[in-house]
């Protein structure tokens, strides 16, 4: 007889991530599939289906599927309003297309929320019920968890802490809005922080990694850069840390968490921006929630956003 598991997804502009997960959180298997962007999520899901069975194997069966995708997604609906990274799929019913291609119950979620929610029950979170998760990347997405629950939000489209306006006229957020947290700490905003400052300031080691504008900055070239002393690097990460932990300050007062986990790719240089993210925060929060909260790195790394999304669709589907 097969046992239960939950098929976790990770829909992203460029790649899928899906996985196998057992009830406890527990990765059994994953994979990787290309997202077909510009033919649609009927196309995507039918990917989806035919990596099923070899995922899944003849020992589990597929009890419920759960979808975490960017952008604004009504959960209750199980639709896909707007996304950045797939906008030939805005206003898609996600679910019905899932439920049709798979054949089990499919619950859809934002992939930030399903990170959080999959770190807050097996991750970094795991036995503590304030949690808010924070993924660093292209661009820069959350999830709260409160009181056990992710916090949601009249019209589930609660947790865009990239968004939180932190200048009243700072940078163009590709949002359309300006002075975004992810207009000051998404990956092409340290990337444009480091040229601009390559323009009028000596740095060495980050000058010789870029072939002095020759080769394309990344942000792994500035966290490598920065580790071996390079003063322009260390000074971008400085100022990321200080816009990141102002936010953090904002949230601390907001939402009292006991812990705040911060995953995605930016997260790799972590280790050198927290001491000053953590001054910036106990600086600027009320003393007795910011003295509570623990400020740490994310665990799940990739699996963050399936092992969410699988363990939304096992309680759900209760």
């Amino acid at each position: 007889m097969k046992k239960n598991a939950y098929l976790g997804i990770d829909i992203g502009g460029t790649n899928i991530k899906i996985a196998a997960v057992e009830p406890s959180g527990r990765v059994l298997t994953r994979g990787i599939i290309e997202t077909p962007a510009g033919k649609g999520p009927t196309a995507a899901f039918d990917r989806i289906r035919r990596a099923v069975p070899t995922l899944f194997g003849d020992q589990w069966r597929v009890a419920a599927a759960g979808v975490g995708c960017a952008g604004l997604v009504d959960s209750r609906k199980g639709r896909l309003l707007t996304s950045p990274n797939l906008p030939a799929w805005n206003q898609t019913p996600l679910r019905r297309i899932a439920v049709k291609a798979l054949g089990v119950q499919t619950y859809v979620e934002n992939d930030a929320n399903a990170a959080a929610y999959g770190e807050y029950k097996c991750g970094a979170g795991e036995g503590y019920e304030n949690v808010i998760c924070i993924t660093l990347g292209t661009g820069v997405g959350g999830g709260i968890v409160s009181g056990g629950k992710l916090l949601k939000g009249a019209s589930d489209f609660a947790g865009e802490i990239g968004h939180m306006s932190i200048s009243v006229e700072g940078p163009l957020c590709k949002c359309g809005n300006r002075g975004c947290l992810e207009a000051y700490i998404g990956k092409n905003a340290l990337v444009r922080s480091a040229r601009e400052k390559l323009k009028f300031k000596k740095g060495k080691v980050l000058g010789n990694l870029s072939e002095r504008g020759k080769r394309e900055l990344t942000p792994r070239m500035i966290f490598q850069a920065a580790r071996q002393g390079d003063r322009v690097a260390k000074e971008v990460l400085n100022e990321a840390a200080d816009y990141l932990g102002s936010a953090l300050a904002s949230l601390v007062n907001i939402f009292n968490p006991e812990i705040i986990a911060i995953g995605g790719g930016i997260s790799g240089a972590f280790d050198l921006m927290k001491p000053r993210i953590e001054k910036k925060v106990r600086s600027r929060a009320f003393d007795a929630p910011a003295a509570m909260v623990r400020i740490t790195k994310a665990v799940l790394g990739n699996d963050a956003s399936t092992v969410g999304a699988a363990l939304i669709a096992k309680e759900s589907a209760k």
